[in-house]
């Protein structure tokens, strides 16, 4: 039996030689496996893509949007993959192909809904970081936590447990988070999850397609604290809260906090009220307030905010005045 696999790669067409590396560490064609490559070019730069000069197989396909917008070319390419198997990947990354027949093979032949492996940052010279999955079993746990696993190219999904649902055209950043929560919340999922790495997350100069994610930008934060605590409000609506769910929403709760408190005090404050709430023991996962214990999370949020804008304009200055490489730590 041959197991059919759908991969969806959304590009904006101004980098046709990682896309092509995409393509190609994607395609497999035997017995066993074959796949299906949708390539969903969006935006202006999209549109006007030559793609008779592009990587040409049969197995591959090439589709247009005006608009440029990541995750309405993921639902588009969602609406038109075929396979049992599902994966998206962005055209500027790509995947370990032994790695990613073993996920399939593995996944097609259990009876769970979704696989997570792990992936690497890298660039053309050097390997930064191994990004491992969470050491939770409870995938709605894991979504909800401080941790998400929402490397977008690391995970493959069963086509019957996500069709039917969308990614959030509206947000352009944590959209892969939100993605994640929006399939926790909708239904009860079985998780295969391992720490053998995938694919690469590739470091570069070029623009991305997605907006780069800044730790210093407060809407981040915003967005990430309201994906938690929609999930939330289905998971109590359904009766699917369990005590491990709540806990670990409200560490994610705090990773928000912790981000973005010396943007908006107030507005945080109420927020980490909430998350006390859930867990009166919560606080940020930060070796700073393990030390200090004896004083409260709030409080100290609050002491450290003259700390958080020096150190914030002192990266900016650096930034501004130093040449450094495009790198994203997580």
């Amino acid at each position: 039996m041959t197991i059919h696999v759908s991969i969806i790669i959304p590009s904006a067409g101004r980098r046709s030689e990682f896309l092509q590396r995409s393509i190609k560490s994607a395609l497999f064609d035997d017995e066993h496996i074959q796949t299906e490559i949708i390539v969903v070019l969006n935006g202006k730069d999209g549109m006007a893509f030559d793609t008779s000069l592009s990587f040409q197989h049969s197995l591959v396909s090439y589709h247009k949007l005006p608009q440029g917008n990541v995750c309405k070319a993921r639902n588009y390419g969602l609406s038109l993959a075929q396979g049992e198997l599902i994966r998206f990947l962005d055209d500027d990354d790509y995947l370990y192909p032994e790695v990613a027949y073993k996920q399939y093979i593995e996944l097609f032949g259990s009876n769970a809904d979704l696989s997570t492996y792990a992936g690497a940052i890298e660039d053309e010279n050097i390997r930064y970081q191994v990004i491992k999955i969470i050491d939770i079993n409870d995938y709605c746990a894991a979504t909800l936590s401080a941790h998400c696993p929402a490397l977008t190219f690391a995970t493959v999904y069963k086509s019957k447990v996500i069709k039917h649902l969308k990614w959030d055209e509206d947000i352009f950043v944590v959209e892969d988070e939100k993605w994640m929560r929006t399939i926790s919340a909708s239904t009860e999922i079985e998780w295969i999850k391992s720490n053998d790495v995938v694919a690469v997350w590739y470091q570069h100069d070029i623009d991305r397609l997605s907006v780069p994610i800044f730790y210093s930008n407060p809407k981040l934060f915003i967005e990430r604290k309201k994906s938690i605590q929609d999930t939330l409000k289905t998971l109590k609506s359904e009766n699917r809260l369990t005590s491990i769910r709540i806990i670990s929403a409200s560490y994610g709760l705090w990773s928000c906090i912790h981000g973005g408190f010396h943007f908006s005090p107030m507005y945080w404050t109420k927020t980490a009220l909430f998350a006390r709430k859930l867990n009166p023991n919560s606080k940020p996962e930060n070796a700073f307030f393990e030390k200090l214990y004896f004083i409260h999370p709030i409080l100290l949020e609050w002491l450290l905010i003259p700390i958080r804008w020096i150190s914030r304009y002192y990266r900016m200055l650096k930034g501004h005045f130093l040449a450094t490489s495009y790198v994203r730590k997580l």
